[in-house]
């Protein structure tokens, strides 16, 4: 009784943003402590597994994809006190997540070659990467299941257990690379291929444990509903799903075009680095607004589920003043310590020189991401996700993708075009998600 008392309290935003914050920065942080222990062991290792890793993004916002599907049906069953329909919700979404995983394993183990030479890698890069992605690739399956087994936490107001969960991930990882480097004379695998073993091993003994603590504490778990599918739920929440991966796959399809792009552009090999690594250090600066838009979200999801909407409608339009400030005060701050930054993965000043521009534009790219953040994920806590995945869509493909191409190859700016791309795109989705939460929409389906 005190259990069920303690789920229907609702919860605070920071209470919420802070563990989020903290578990995505450690997420992150896998990806770049490959990449920082590889660009001191050769320029080509660090590209290629950088551009590997822009793969292995884009599996995690699948992941996400699917994650943000459970949320919605998670939430609105906590919302509305219906436990046992919570419990459903929950266990078909970590079986839809692990199934969605391993068909992605498989695909890359076994098409990490010619993915890598479709994005238009060459030469030791495409080595790198393609050796890279074959081994790393197999933790599709885990990253799927660890993202939904985070939000059944996050659901259940125990954000914190799977932050501790992936700090202990992230804290293996980090020997497991340091060694891979440091002893790659006496392993029998080579230092690349050992920093990928031990991605997948970490990766599974994340879901390994947060699977267990789900099931000790009794977040939903329940073996019973592990395949026994609501087809009503899980078209529900593949339904989210499917418009935040439209959204997810076109804004990182997208960066894999700009990536080649940028390849091919007349700085070649220089820009590319210069891509990789600011591709690195950016996520960091957004990861505390992202962290907001999703505490937020779950708090307007439970509120809807409860018929709260109109207060669920204000809990938004107050949280977005706190996101504008958060990310601009990261935005300039990176843009102040960008060259300390970049000084941590390579020497080369024109390099360095490359990316000041480029952090100058993540302060404004910043600030127009607070919208996506706030006003994209209260749309999704609604499942209202059609029209703001089709205006995204198309945003991307021709702003982002389009007119990328023609600032980068076509005009002759480079990869600051690509940047100047992404501001425009950004700023256009945000403005569309913002309008539809504002003007109430997102509400008529429930009101009829």
């Amino acid at each position: 009784m005190e259990q069920l008392k303690n789920q229907e309290a609702l919860p605070s935003v920071l209470a919420l943003a802070i563990p989020i914050a903290v578990e995505n920065v450690l997420r992150n942080l896998i990806n770049t402590l490959n990449v920082f222990f590889l660009s001191g062991y050769a320029d080509a290792a660090a590209s290629g597994v950088g551009v590997a890793n822009q793969v292995l993004t884009i599996v995690l916002m699948f992941a996400s994809a699917i994650a943000v599907g459970a949320a919605v049906i998670i939430n609105h069953d906590l919302g509305a006190k219906d436990y046992e329909k919570a419990s459903v919700s929950v266990m078909n979404s970590i079986s839809v997540a692990a199934i969605f995983g391993a068909v992605v394993s498989l695909f890359l183990f076994f098409g990490s070659g010619a993915l890598m030479k479709a994005i238009g890698l060459e030469g030791e890069v495409f080595d790198v990467a393609s050796r890279y992605l074959r081994i790393a690739g197999l933790s599709s399956v885990f990253i799927a299941a660890s993202s939904v087994l985070s939000t059944v936490f996050r659901s259940y107001k125990n954000a914190r257990l799977s932050m501790l969960v992936i700090t202990c991930a992230n804290a293996l990882n980090l020997l497991f690379t340091y060694s891979a480097i440091r002893f790659e004379d006496v392993l029998p695998v080579s230092a690349l291929e050992g920093i990928a073993i031990g991605k997948v091993v970490c990766e599974g003994l994340a879901v390994a444990v947060l699977y267990t603590l789900m099931a000790v504490k009794k977040y939903g778990y329940s073996f019973k509903n592990t395949f026994a599918f609501d087809g009503e739920r899980v078209k529900k929440m593949l339904s989210v799903g499917a418009s935040s991966s439209a959204e997810s796959l076109s804004y990182n399809i997208g960066t894999l075009l700009t990536t080649g792009f940028i390849a091919s552009s007349s700085l070649g090999s220089l820009a590319l680095s210069a891509k990789v690594y600011v591709g690195t250090i950016d996520p960091y600066e957004q990861i505390f607004g992202n962290a907001l838009g999703q505490s937020g979200q779950i708090i307007s999801g439970r509120l809807i589920g409860a018929q709260k909407y109109d207060e669920a409608q204000e809990r938004i339009k107050k949280l977005w003043k706190y996101l504008a400030i958060t990310n601009i005060f990261f935005g300039v701050l990176q843009f102040a310590l960008h060259k300390q930054l970049m000084g941590l993965f390579t020497d080369d000043p024109k390099v360095i020189a490359m990316s000041t521009p480029l952090f100058l534009f993540e302060i404004f790219i910043n600030l127009s991401r607070t919208l996506n953040h706030c006003f994209n994920s209260a749309n999704r806590s609604a499942g209202y996700v059609f029209w703001t995945a089709i205006v995204a869509v198309m945003s991307l493909w021709f702003i982002y993708v389009g007119c990328g191409y023609l600032f980068c190859n076509v005009i002759g700016l480079g990869i600051t075009g690509i940047w100047l791309a992404m501001l425009i795109d950004e700023t256009t989705r945000g403005s569309f998600s913002a309008f539809v939460w504002l003007t109430k929409r997102w509400q008529k389906k429930f009101k009829v």
